[in-house]
């Protein structure tokens, strides 16, 4: 048996994020916007300076927002310390997070190494949006502490949270950190089994295939694909979700439209054709100027302000949706 684990959010108190990238950074805010100690390592001191560059025109962009005061912005700075030494940055910590690459061997180095450095009592979470939670807490002795938490981008604004257990994980790891979620304002989904993709991943997994399908056979534009999935399904699913939908359609008509579409649908596995012509060529998207869409010459900052105001407008929906239904 290993050292007892914390036992109640309140124990939780200093957090650890590893990895100060994009999802790194993120996390590391959303503790602190929950009012968590936070220490945000990197090896890299110039990926920490960016962090930190990054966070504060975030929490900026918070309070033009109405999320926080202008008294409230600087404590959540004041929050979150910088640290290049691994053993430092989680010597005291109650949760570490690690953010790396999705890379399995890199997380298994990371993790050995939390083994050693983090408190024996401390939970250790990687957030992964498919690896195997139990494969990546292999290298662990007390494997009970390791769990998945699987954010999304942005996770400061993005509410829900995968927990994922590891074959080993402990039910008291999970209710731990479950109950930390829910005082922080994340809603936290639990995930039962080990399964690649986890939920969201699945599904979201299912539906591009058959969007690359559409426009790789010419049903329609990129754009009116998109404007279709933001103006129907991606219009309801914040309030009905996928089953409270179909009980409200009626799964008699649901059963029938599924049974004539089903023989229909593209379906494959391996990545469909038209991705992977984009990425053999080079198109990234964002991050190289040109993807589905061609983002070159664009305002990038100006893209992700417009993106984060409407998920903002869409946060306010979803906690009055929440509210509703209590």
């Amino acid at each position: 048996m290993g050292a007892e684990l914390a036992s109640s959010e309140t124990e939780i108190a200093r957090v650890a994020v590893v990895g100060a990238g994009t999802m790194g950074y993120g996390i590391a805010l959303t503790f602190a916007l929950g009012g968590k100690s936070v220490v945000l390592f990197d090896i890299d001191e110039t990926a920490l300076k960016t962090a930190a560059e990054n966070i504060h025109e975030t929490v900026e962009t918070l309070h033009a927002h109405g999320e926080l005061t202008q008294d409230e912005t600087e404590v959540v700075e004041a929050r979150i310390s910088y640290e290049s030494s691994l053993e430092t940055a989680v010597q005291d910590a109650d949760l570490v997070t690690e953010a790396v690459s999705e890379d399995m061997e890199l997380k298994q180095t990371v993790f050995d190494k939390l083994g050693t450095h983090a408190p024996e009592e401390a939970i250790l979470a990687t957030n992964t949006s498919g690896l195997s939670i139990t494969e990546i807490a292999s290298v662990v002795d007390n494997q009970s502490r390791v769990v998945g938490t699987h954010y999304f981008n942005p996770p400061y604004i993005v509410p829900v949270v995968e927990l994922v257990k590891g074959t080993e994980t402990a039910d008291s790891t999970v209710t731990t950190l479950a109950a930390l979620f829910e005082t922080i304002d994340k809603t936290p989904v639990v995930v039962e089994r080990d399964i690649p993709g986890f939920i969201v991943n699945r599904i979201q997994t299912a539906m591009a295939y058959e969007a690359e399908s559409l426009l790789n056979s010419g049903v329609a534009s990129a754009e009116d694909i998109d404007r279709a999935v933001k103006g129907s399904l991606g219009f309801r699913l914040p309030i009905l979700g996928i089953f409270e939908k179909s009980d409200h359609s009626g799964l008699d008509v649901h059963h029938d439209v599924i049974s004539h579409l089903l023989p229909h649908l593209d379906r494959g596995t391996e990545p469909h054709e038209f991705l992977t012509e984009l990425v053999t060529a080079g198109n990234y998207g964002v991050k190289t100027g040109q993807g589905v869409y061609n983002w070159e010459g664009k305002d990038m900052d100006s893209v992700y302000a417009a993106r984060d105001e409407s998920l903002f407008a869409q946060l306010a929906v979803y906690r009055d949706s929440l509210t509703e239904t209590k």
